[in-house]
């Protein structure tokens, strides 16, 4: 995979950070076969399991449309060439909110959940926002009671606000969409 990237090295193992890689028909898979293997774990990105990859791959497809097109920014998190997180940078539509981005899609490979990589990742999509970007903050939306509220607040997100049974699950299980916000310049 190439692109802009860096090395990170995780418990023993190398990883490496590519910031908007080629989009290829190869990635789209990739990322769209993650992203079902993330959701049927358990994951809250988007989707409720089960789901197959025909399922999620139109979704893969639109956003990196906006990466292809520059609006957005994908950080990849690889190991021996294949992604094993990864997370989106979407702009705003507006000149006025330029100074900030929505951190979406945030997704580690099941298999290697709790070894750290999703705070890698983060730290990864904050050095890209501070430095290339010159971003001023980040934003968030999480799904409740997933537990992902005090991961993300380790990782210096606030909660800032709520939108009450935003999420449907199912016609009786109704969520709050958590926003978070994370300051990065004073």
């Amino acid at each position: 995979m190439t692109g802009v990237s860096t090395v990170e090295t995780i418990r023993d193992d190398t990883f490496e950070v590519v910031v908007d890689p080629p989009v290829t028909a190869a990635l789209v898979t990739e990322l769209t076969n993650l992203w079902a293997r993330v959701t049927n774990a358990g994951g809250a990105v988007g989707f409720v399991a089960p789901v197959t990859g025909h399922d999620i791959r139109p979704h893969t497809v639109a956003i990196l449309s906006r990466v292809i097109e520059g609006s957005d920014t994908l950080i990849a998190l690889t190991r021996d060439e294949q992604v094993v997180g990864w997370c989106v940078l979407s702009t705003n539509d507006t000149p006025p909110r330029e100074g900030w981005r929505y951190v979406r899609h945030v997704q580690i490979d099941p298999d290697l959940q709790r070894a750290g990589i999703g705070g890698r990742l983060l730290n990864a999509a904050e050095a890209v926002a501070r430095g290339v970007l010159n971003l001023d903050a980040l934003c968030l939306k999480i799904r409740s009671g997933t537990g992902a509220a005090d991961f993300y607040a380790r990782h210096g997100f606030k909660e800032v606000g709520r939108l009450p049974n935003a999420v449907k699950l199912a016609d009786d299980d109704y969520r709050d969409d958590i926003i978070m916000w994370r300051r990065l310049r004073a």
